[in-house]
């Protein structure tokens, strides 16, 4: 994944998290499967509870609550 270059681009209150496959996929992996491997890489990356919590909520909350 590239989650350490975008998170050094745009920092942790730019970036939110999605995992809609494309139609014209035909991977079997499913939304729980993208969101651990994120959630694993973000802990690799030693990114703190805050950072996890504005990608995966509180970022969409701020922009799509508008």
């Amino acid at each position: 994944m590239f989650l350490g270059p975008a998170l050094d681009a745009f920092g942790y209150s730019r970036i939110i998290f999605g995992s809609s496959p494309s139609l014209s996929s035909t991977s079997s992996s499913t939304p729980r499967d993208w969101y651990a491997l994120a959630r694993e890489v973000l802990a690799e990356l030693g990114v703190e509870q805050e950072g996890i919590d504005a990608i995966f909520m509180n970022n969409a909350k701020a922009v799509y609550s508008r």
